[in-house]
C-alpha cells in the first residue's frame, strides 16, 4: 500500500502557484487559508479551499472507497465516486454505486474527467493525494481533507459530517457497538494480539508476510486495545502461532476483504474484522 507520505516524496514541485490558487478561492462555499511552508515534501497537506459552515456543499464527488462509505453513512449520495479499489457493490454497502468518472489513467482522476459533474466539493480525506493533485482539485471546488493525514474511521466520519453540517452520531453508534462486540468476543477467547497474514494459504514452515501494525487497518485494530503482531520480513507461519495471538488471513483474491482492509471505514471495518476471525481461535 502506498502511503500519502510516500506519494509526497515522489510528487513535489510543479503545478499552479499558491497565489494563483488563492485567486480561485473566492467562490461561495469555500474559504482561503494559509499555505504550508515551502520546501518540506513531508509536511501535512493544508487545503486552501474548504467548505464554510454557512454554505455546506451539496454536490459531491468521493475519491476513495472509504470516503464513499462515509457519505453513505451520513445519508448523502455523491454525484460520482472513484476509488483505486473500485466503488461497485460491496457486502457492507446498502446503496448502489454512484456514477464513475470516465478515468482509466494511473492515480486519481484528472480534472477533465471530473468537470462534467459540476460539483462544489471533493471528498478525499482517505485518498492518497499528493500536494500537486490537491492544488489541481482546488481549481474546481472546495476539498474535504484531513491536514493531519489519513484519519481513523471515527475522525473521518466527524470530519466529513462537520463539513456537510450533518450529525455523525446516528452513523457512529452502530459501528461503535459492532466494534465493541467484536473486541469483547476476542477478549473472551483470550486474544491479546492479531496477526494478519497476507496470502492464499500457508503450511507450518511457509514464510508469510504480515500486515504492518501502522497500516490504516492495523491502527484501527490497535485503537480497539488489541495489539498487532507484524514483522518487516516474511516469517514461517508456525512462528506466528503463539498463545494469545489470533492469526487471520487476507486472501489477495478476495476483492471485498482486500478493499475493506486497505481502506477501513465506518461501514467496512466491522465487516472485515468479523470476516477475518470467523471460525478461528487463537493458539
Amino acid at each position: 500500500m502506498t502511503s500519502r507520505r510516500d506519494l509526497l516524496r515522489l510528487a513535489v514541485g510543479g503545478g499552479l502557484t499558491l497565489a494563483a490558487l488563492a485567486a480561485c478561492g473566492g467562490e461561495r462555499g469555500a474559504t482561503t487559508t494559509s499555505s504550508p511552508a515551502a520546501g518540506d515534501p513531508l509536511a501535512p497537506l493544508t487545503p486552501i479551499r474548504t467548505p464554510t459552515p454557512d454554505a455546506p456543499p451539496r454536490r459531491l464527488i468521493a475519491l476513495s472507497s472509504a470516503d464513499l462509505d462515509v457519505l453513505h453513512a451520513l445519508g448523502r449520495e455523491p454525484e460520482a465516486a472513484w476509488a483505486v479499489d473500485g466503488t461497485g457493490p460491496r457486502p457492507w454497502r446498502e446503496r448502489p454505486a454512484p456514477p464513475r468518472p470516465g478515468w482509466e489513467g494511473p492515480g486519481l482522476p484528472g480534472l477533465r474527467s471530473l468537470l462534467p459533474f459540476g460539483v462544489d466539493a471533493f471528498v478525499l480525506a482517505a485518498a492518497d493525494v499528493s500536494a500537486d493533485q490537491l492544488r489541481g482539485y482546488e481549481r474546481l471546488a472546495a476539498v474535504i481533507v484531513d491536514p493531519e493525514g489519513r484519519p481513523g474511521w471515527r475522525a473521518h466520519l466527524d470530519l466529513v459530517a462537520g463539513a456537510l453540517d450533518r450529525d455523525p452520531a446516528p452513523a457512529a453508534g452502530p459501528t461503535e457497538e459492532a466494534l465493541d462486540a467484536w473486541t469483547r468476543g476476542q477478549r473472551r477467547l483470550g486474544v491479546e494480539a492479531l496477526a494478519v497474514v497476507v496470502g492464499t494459504g500457508a503450511g507450518p514452515d511457509t514464510p508469510v508476510a504480515t500486515l504492518a501494525a501502522d497500516s490504516p487497518f492495523g491502527a484501527e485494530v490497535r485503537a480497539l486495545g488489541v495489539d498487532v503482531l507484524a514483522h518487516g520480513e516474511p516469517r514461517p507461519y508456525r512462528e506466528l502461532r503463539r498463545p494469545g495471538v489470533q492469526v487471520v488471513r487476507v486472501d489477495p483474491r478476495d476483492g471485498d476483504l482486500v478493499a475493506a482492509v486497505r481502506q477501513p471505514s465506518v461501514a467496512s471495518l466491522p465487516w472485515a474484522l468479523e470476516q477475518l476471525v470467523r471460525g478461528r481461535r487463537p493458539a
